[in-house]
């Protein structure tokens, strides 16, 4: 029973951090995904000069293992995803990381979303830097 109990609490906490980001103190969203678990959404936020740039890392299975990055807004029932700007990104980042800057139109209600093809597992940790408004 121990170890099939250890069993089904990796794999709840494999589901679970699939569906909800975790912060970090630095401000970066960890995610992981897997087979059975290939998407993440950020929470949502605004877009005021109509970029945002991501920074992070990422770890995949192999050096082909896609991973792509996309600024969506999901309608209120979740029955459809509208695309902004997307990027791939290709194995695992490496010291100099991932970086890209999106173009979206300025508005509210925009997601980060990361997706890898239902390919293996994968993890990352990824900073959204925006511009601020002026006070």
């Amino acid at each position: 029973m121990g170890e099939e109990g250890s069993y089904f609490r990796r794999l709840y906490k494999l589901f679970k951090g699939g569906f909800k980001k975790d912060k970090e103190e630095d401000g970066g969203l960890k995610w992981g995904l897997g087979i059975a678990v290939p998407f993440f959404f950020s929470s949502k936020f605004a877009v005021h000069d109509e970029t945002i740039t991501i920074h992070g890392i990422q770890t995949t299975h192999d050096e082909y293992s896609p991973i792509k990055y996309s600024i969506v807004k999901i309608t209120k029932l979740g029955t459809s995803i509208e695309y902004f700007d997307s990027v791939t990104f290709y194995g695992d980042s490496g010291e100099e990381g991932i970086n890209y800057t999106f173009t979206v139109p300025n508005g509210t209600g925009y997601q980060l979303e990361i997706f890898n093809y239902f390919h293996y597992h994968a993890s990352g940790n990824v900073k959204m830097l925006k511009k601020e408004l002026p006070s």
